[in-house]
């Protein structure tokens, strides 16, 4: 192999014969383990305990080829790090990942992940574009911003996380059915039963995610929730669809503009801004993924998009 990319995660799979618990994902990344191949680049998964700073390698791994996962236990050196580490570890590794930065190119850049994965900071940089949003650092404030909240339903959140886990959706009078990691976000909640403009074929519970790469749309799709359920998340038992670009709507364009123009500031991040519509048709930002699953557009996305998607990684080796 002429150059090598390592997946960086976090915890420690090494005694699993198979890695990657979620299915989807290990599918996406089986894919793209194939497309490395074929363009004869060494790709690898390594937790971030396995990062040896001193000798700037990785001292063991997984790959995938010929059909079977196995395990890499001599060291493995990377031309590149594309970081998939948890965004709940964007503080506590910061300094760790700079000092990394300084050795081997990690992507995405770790001050851009620190600065944009909280769901917090992404209320205080683009609040204008989302639903009104309160924080609440235990029960009692919970209960302060509950009761300050003007619609029926409510939505409380963790600051990092995706996948929906963590997060209630529903009525106010069963907020406190859950427990929950604090602080805890609490957003008003937007009725949003009609889908996408223009787009959706009938009313339907459903987001838009725009994906980037370096301040470009890379692709589009959009989540739609199972039926009786608010949530547009795949772990959660929604179904996807990519959309052709000629169908985002025009309203959320200019939005679009102006978060991207904040984001500018790293021009080779990789993200993605995630949307919904009230039922008058009005769009909502409601968070920013610094670090997007590629499982999605494996399951969705025609052959050319699927190859442009890896190669957005791949090229950073040039």
């Amino acid at each position: 192999m002429n150059k090598n990319i390592v997946i960086m995660y976090a915890g420690d799979d090494w005694e699993k014969e198979i890695p990657i618990t979620n299915e989807g994902t290990r599918l996406a990344i089986q894919d793209w383990m194939r497309r490395a191949e074929r363009a004869n680049i060494g790709l690898y998964r390594a937790s971030v305990k396995w990062y040896d700073l001193e000798k700037n390698i990785f001292t063991k791994g997984w790959t995938f080829s010929d059909g079977t996962w196995r395990k890499v236990q001599s060291e493995i050196s990377a031309d590149l790090i594309y970081d998939k580490v948890l965004s709940k570890y964007d503080y506590s590794l910061l300094d760790f990942k700079l000092k990394i930065a300084q050795k081997t190119r990690l992507f995405n850049d770790p001050l851009f992940r620190a600065t944009f994965n909280s769901k917090l900071s992404q209320y205080a940089m683009f609040g204008e574009f989302m639903p009104l949003t309160r924080i609440a650092n235990n029960k009692n404030e919970l209960e302060l911003a509950i009761s300050q909240n003007k619609t029926d339903k409510i939505v409380i959140k963790p600051l990092y996380g995706s996948g929906g886990f963590g997060i209630f959706i529903g009525e106010i009078s069963n907020a406190f059915s859950g427990e929950y990691t604090y602080p805890v976000l609490v957003q008003e909640f937007i009725t949003s039963e009609k889908g996408i403009p223009g787009f959706s074929p009938k009313d339907e519970v459903s987001d838009i995610r725009l994906v980037y790469q370096g301040g470009k749309m890379a692709y589009a799709l959009s989540r739609i929730a199972a039926a009786g359920s608010l949530f547009t998340n795949l772990h959660q038992g929604a179904t996807g669809k990519m959309i052709p670009k000629e169908k985002i709507p025009e309203c959320m364009k200019e939005m679009i503009k102006v978060i991207n123009n904040k984001i500018s500031v790293f021009p080779n991040a990789q993200y993605s801004l995630d949307f919904i519509f009230d039922n008058d048709g009005r769009p909502y930002f409601i968070e920013m993924n610094t670090c997007p699953g590629i499982d999605l557009v494996t399951f969705l996305g025609d052959e050319k998009t699927k190859q442009e998607n890896f190669e957005t990684i791949s090229e950073l080796l040039k």
